[in-house]
Formats: C-alpha cells, structure tokens, sequence
C-alpha cells in the first residue's frame, strides 16, 4: 500500500492535537481530522496537580516548551491569553441537605501542590491545534470519516467527500463517538460500569462568588477563598460544580462552567426540560441556589444522559483508542486530563519507534490498553463508592480523605520521574517508569499500603450501600483505615475532625517531602527527592494572596509582565 501519511489522529480535541504536535515535532508524517470546527465548547476543565506535571514531563521530553503552558495559570496569561483560564488553588466540597440551608461546617478544602488551571477549553484546545499544525501537523476540520478500512498493510478512512486517505496507523481520540469504536464495536462486551451517572452543564455570566453570598472567608475559615477553587456542591447521590474563568486579576473572560450531575438509579433519567431541572434543583437547595440570583446562560444546556462508559479493547494492529475515546467516568475528581495526558505520555514513545521500524502490532501497545482500561475501572469505583458518601457529610469527610491519601502518594511519584528525567534526560528509564508501575492507573501509582486501604474502603462502601452496615459503623472502619496505616500515608488522615487536612505553608510542603524520603517499605525510593528538585509554591502572592488585594495591583503586575520586567514562572 502506498501511505498518504504515517499516522491519521481522528479528534482534534487536547488529545489528540497535543499528540499530533508531539509526532509532528518528531518528523512523522501526521494528519488530524475532526467532523467540527474550532474554538468549541468542551468540558474537562479543572487541572490537577499531577496533570501539570505530566505536561511539563512531556514538554521536557519532546523538547516543546509549549505543551507545557496549560499547567502553569502565569504562563497561560502570557501565552495564550487572559480569557484562557481560571485559578485553582484547591479542591473544596461542600455539602447541602435538601430543603435545607447549608451549614459552612460541612465544608471540606484541601490546596493543590501548585497553583493549577481551569482551562477555557475552547481556548485551550483551540491553542494545541494551532501548535500542532505549527510543528507540521496536517488539520482537516469539517472532515467527516464515513469509513474505516483495517488491513494487514494498513489503514484505508474514507471520508464523507469519497475522499480516501491511507496511512500506517490511526489513532482514536474522538471521545465518546469515537468512529473506529463504533465501527469495530468495541463498547459491546465491555465490562458493567458500577457509576450510573448523567450530566447537564453550561456557561454562564454573574455567577457568585461563595465568599459573597454564602460566607467570607473569615467565618468559613478556609485555607483558600472557596472562589479560587473548584467547588464541588454535594447533596443526595448527586453534585453541582462551580468553575470560575474570571477569579485570576488578569482574567478578561466574564464565564463561569456550571455542571449538575445526578445518579440515575436515584434521581431517574433525563427527561425534563434541562433549564427546568436546574431551576428545581435550586429550589430544592436554597444555599447553591445563592449563587445563581443574578446569573445569566450564555449556551444552551448540554445534556448528557449516561456519563460513564468504557470499552472491550482499546488497540490493536495498526489502531488505538486513546483519552474519552477509550472510556469515561463522571468528572468528580477532575482525573480525565491526568489519564489522558499520561496516556499519550504512554502512546508516543510506542508510535515513535513504530515509525522507525514499520511495525504495528497490537502487542507493543498491550500496556497502553492494560493502563487505559484499569484507568477507567479504579475510577469508575471511586467515583461510584463517592456517590454513595453523598448521603451526609460526616460520610463524606471520612470517606473523601481516601481519594487524597492516593492522589497525594501519586503526584509525589510523578514528581519524582520528572526530576529524574530533568537531571538524567534518559528516554528509556522514563518509559520504564511508567510501563513497570506497579499499580498502572491507580491513584498511588507505587504503594502496595495504600492499594490495599483503597480495596479495604471500597468494600466497606459498598457493604454500607448493600444496607449491610450501618453509615456508623462504616465511618469508623474508614477512621480504622487510616490509623492503621499512618506510617504509610503523607497526613493524619484520622483526624476528621481537620476538614482542610492541609494548608499552604513552608512547613506543610517540608512535612510532605519529609515523609516521602522516609516512606517504609521501600515506597522512598520512588518518593524520595534530591536536594536540587524544586519546592512546592505555596507561597507565590501573586497565587495565593488575598482576592481583592490581588485586583487592585493587577494592572501594575500585568504591565510589568508585558515589559519583561516580571518574571512569571
């Protein structure tokens, strides 16, 4: 067969163009094709701090300084642009009763390790399509794939003006209406989801702020002002986000993401008019309903009836699936960039050395399905299990701490392979580092300890939700779980009664890294971290000051950023 390109990447969404532009810089021959056109709405748009890292990771590797602007809110108003993003200095949940009013005692918030993004998808994506196409990548939007053809010698992808494109490879990151999905149907037989979820969500303007309509921070007391970060309003098996684009000074963009999730075993399916749905749940919910007196739609809803969906296979000679193509869960944890970006971290290398030696087997990416797949199981159980602790907030507040325990654990070890690879540049260790992960697509990614607290509480969750424990009992089986293992875990996680488990300082950062160098059963040495590595940056003013001081001496920083005569990284 004669190729027209190496490798065709269906979906120019953060995947795949940020795989497009890693391909691209790297010699191969790539097209890019999507059935739509950007700038487009898109959700998956709270970074974490693992996700950051992995974009500097691969930035570091493929040497394109540019992948790794998204991870960095200094960096995107620079590069970017100012309507581009907004702040996330924590993760804060706060939980409601219904009919009732919320009380700011059923707040829980932890910081983030960095300053994170909420990225401005339209933006964003918009931004990596741009860069892939700069690195020579070819983009063919409105390009609709009516056919795909896979044969021994190659990929045949017939498009919707009869068209035929052959390439060697074609990657999926289409999402859920992945075409190479449907057509070889690899959701049929796929393993039962235990999340049942559905979703609408927009954008809107004059959404308020937690601080000025619910409580300030000095009677809340939170470490953070719950506006600068994701907030998550929690009731009954079922959760509203609120994720501001206009809480950063230098932020030009008025928007504010508004999703509501509902478990579809308890609340029924889609049926009613969004708007009218949206408008019940604030009647029924008369705090969250505070931050909407004034607030506008500026897009109509998306409804999405059924979240939660994964796949049979995900490779195979001469294709794979890649990102949302492969799977999804309900966002509540905010991992689909994390799994997305560590899968291409993952898919590249393998499609590298493909190109060098024309083979394409489904075999050299076993372990690239082996992750996606485990990626989308461990989730999809957390986030089920975290549904059920809706129920009240002191379920909550014991059982929340089990995902941050592991996501602790976790960016801790993709920290540790960064500073590696900054101080050794070695290729081959790199990859090693992901493909002999001992728990692939798990939250500690390394610690035995923790897998077996993870399985531990998962199972007590769900004999509370089989009615075979009461919520007392499985509270204190949680409290158990981390006092047992607390030589083995970052915090004291068993104190529930710290609803903020940590706070940005100095000598938070040095107690995180101090139990890292220590950490027993031999889990320190994929923790541990030389004296040259950087710090946290807990303290940046600009990050982490106060609101309205920020506001007030934004023009001065943003002209002294414009001159060169800031530095903002």
């Amino acid at each position: 067969m004669m190729y027209d390109y190496d490798v065709a990447i269906i979906g120019s969404g953060i995947s795949g163009s940020m795989l497009a532009a890693i391909l691209a810089r790297n010699g191969v021959k790539v097209i890019v094709l999507d059935a739509g056109t950007h700038p487009r709405f898109a959700v998956g748009e709270s970074m974490v701090p693992e996700s950051a890292v992995l974009l500097e990771l691969m930035a570091a590797r493929y040497d394109i300084p540019e992948l790794a602007y998204p991870g960095n809110i200094a960096e995107i108003n620079r590069h970017i642009g100012s309507s581009a993003a907004g702040i996330k200095l924590a993760f804060s949940f706060a939980w409601n009763g219904f009919r009732k009013e919320h009380d700011i005692a059923d707040v829980v918030s932890t910081p983030v390790l960095a300053p994170e993004a909420h990225l401005f998808r339209q933006d964003i994506d918009a931004y990596y399509v741009a860069l892939a196409a700069r690195l020579g990548a070819v983009i063919r939007q409105q390009a609709r794939i009516q056919a795909i053809g896979i044969a021994a010698d190659g990929v045949t992808l017939t498009l919707a003006d009869a068209q035929q494109l052959r390439t060697r490879f074609v990657v999926d990151a289409a999402g859920y209406r992945a075409p190479l999905a449907d057509a070889l149907k690899l959701r049929e037989g796929a393993r039962p989801m235990q999340a049942n979820t559905r979703s609408l969500f927009t954008h809107m303007v004059n959404v308020d702020l937690y601080e000025d309509v619910i409580a300030p921070v000095e009677t809340h007391g939170a470490p953070t002002a719950l506006s600068q970060t994701t907030l998550h309003h929690m009731f009954d098996c079922g959760w509203l986000w609120i994720i501001p684009f206009n809480n950063q000074p230098f932020s030009t963009n008025p928007l504010c993401s508004v999703g509501l999730q509902f478990d579809i075993d308890r609340h029924g399916p889609a049926g009613r008019d969004p708007e009218q749905e949206f408008q019940q749940f604030l009647a029924d919910h008369p705090s969250a309903a505070r931050h909407f007196k004034n607030a506008a739609r500026v897009r109509e809803w998306t409804v999405a009836p059924r979240l939660n969906y994964t796949s049979r296979e995900t490779v195979g000679d001469r294709y794979c699936l890649l990102g949302h193509a492969v799977g999804f869960v309900d966002p509540l944890f905010s991992r689909g960039l994390v799994n997305t970006f560590e899968s291409i971290a993952r898919l590249a290398p393998t499609l590298l050395e493909s190109v060098k030696s024309d083979s394409w087997t489904r075999e050299n990416l076993l372990p690239l399905e082996r992750y996606s797949l485990e990626v989308v199981r461990i989730n999809d159980r957390l986030v089920a299990n975290s549904y059920t602790a809706f129920k009240t907030f002191p379920l909550w507040n014991a059982w929340f701490r089990i995902w941050l325990s592991g996501s602790y654990i976790g960016v801790l070890r993709l920290r540790r392979i960064l500073a590696d690879y900054l101080a050794n540049r070695d290729d081959d260790a790199l990859q090693a580092a992901f493909e002999n992960a001992t728990y692939p697509g798990h939250l500690s990614i390394e610690s035995h300890r923790y897998e077996q607290m993870f399985e531990a509480a998962c199972s007590t969750m769900e004999r509370f939700k089989a009615g075979e424990i009461a919520e007392a009992e499985t509270i204190q089986t949680l409290h158990g779980l981390y006092q047992e293992n607390r030589a083995h875990l970052p915090l004291d996680f068993s104190d529930f009664a710290n609803r903020y488990v940590s706070r940005p300082t100095t000598e938070f950062a040095r107690s995180l890294l101090d139990w890292a160098n220590h950490a027993p059963d031999g889990l320190a040495a994929k923790l541990a971290r030389g004296p040259s590595a950087r710090p946290f940056e807990f303290l940046d003013p600009y990050r982490y000051g106060d609101r309205l001081e920020l506001a007030a001496r934004a023009d001065e920083r943003l002209a002294a950023i414009r001159s060169e005569q800031l530095p903002v990284s």
